[in-house]
C-alpha cells in the first residue's frame, strides 16, 4: 500500500506542474507599487530606489500605460543633452516610459511565462485576464522560486541513462519507490547518441542510507547510472 500511495503522490506531482499557472504566481493589482504618467521621474527614481526594484509599471486607474525602468532613466540622462540633473528629473514620467509591452494571460503555463523572459530581457511580464483587462504582473524572482520548488533542487540528484524512456518510465519509478525514494521530479533530454535516452531525477530518500541499495537495484534493472550527488555534495559545490 505504501508503493501505491508513492505512485499515486507523484502522478499528483506531475498533474499539479502541468496545471501551474501564471495566475497562481501573479503579484495582484492591489498589491503593486505603482506610478502615474504625471509623476515626475525624481519622484519614480525615490520609490524604485527605496522599494528595491528595478523598474516600475504606470497606471492610469487600473489602466496600464507603460513601465519606468531605474536603467532608463540613467540611460537617458548620460546620453541626453539635459547636464542639470535635478532639472531632467522634473520631467514627467510620460516622457520616458516604454508604452509597447508584451504581456501573458493568467492562464497561461509558467514555462510560457519563462520563455518570454528569456528572450525579451524583461524585468516583469503584466498579466491580463481574459478580457484583456490588466490584473497584475509576474516577476523573474516569482518564476525563479517555482521551479526551484518544482525541481527539488535541494534533494538529491541522480542522472542516468535508457534506451526507451516511456517503456522504462513505470519500471523507473517503481524501482524508486521500493527503494524507500520519493520522486520529486524527472526530466528526460535526448543525448541524440545512439538513441540514449538521459534522465534526471531529484529524489528524496526516506532513510539516507538506502541510497547505495536504490544505485545498485537501478542498475541491476538496466539503468546505466552515470552521476550522483547528494544534498551536501550539492552544497560544496556553489
Amino acid at each position: 500500500m505504501a508503493n501505491i500511495d508513492k505512485v499515486r503522490n507523484f502522478k499528483i506531482f506531475i498533474r499539479e506542474v502541468k496545471n501551474m499557472r501564471v495566475k497562481h504566481i501573479l503579484l495582484p493589482l492591489k498589491k503593486l507599487i505603482t506610478i502615474s504618467a504625471d509623476d515626475t521621474l525624481g519622484h519614480a527614481l525615490q520609490l524604485i530606489e527605496d522599494n528595491g526594484y528595478l523598474s516600475l509599471p504606470v497606471l492610469e486607474g487600473e489602466e496600464l500605460l507603460g513601465v519606468l525602468s531605474k536603467q532608463f532613466i540613467f540611460e537617458r540622462f548620460f546620453y541626453g543633452e539635459e547636464s542639470d540633473r535635478d532639472i531632467y528629473l522634473q520631467r514627467s514620467v510620460r516622457e520616458l516610459m516604454v508604452t509597447k509591452l508584451p504581456v501573458i494571460k493568467e492562464n497561461a503555463l509558467i514555462e510560457q511565462a519563462a520563455e518570454k523572459f528569456f528572450l525579451q530581457k524583461l524585468r516583469f511580464l503584466p498579466v491580463v485576464n481574459e478580457e484583456g483587462k490588466f490584473i497584475g504582473i509576474v516577476t523573474q524572482k516569482e518564476i525563479f522560486k517555482k521551479f526551484v520548488k518544482i525541481f527539488g533542487l535541494r534533494d538529491i540528484r541522480i542522472v542516468v541513462g535508457t534506451f526507451d524512456f516511456k517503456g522504462r518510465l513505470a519500471k523507473l519509478t517503481e524501482v524508486i519507490s521500493k527503494s524507500g525514494g520519493n520522486i520529486g521530479s524527472i526530466i528526460q533530454m535526448d543525448t541524440e547518441v545512439m538513441g540514449i535516452q538521459e534522465v534526471v531525477l531529484r529524489i528524496k530518500m526516506e532513510k539516507p542510507d538506502q541510497l547505495p541499495k536504490l544505485l545498485r537495484r537501478l542498475q541491476d534493472n538496466g539503468f546505466l547510472v552515470r552521476d550522483v550527488e547528494t544534498e551536501e555534495e550539492q552544497e560544496r559545490s556553489k
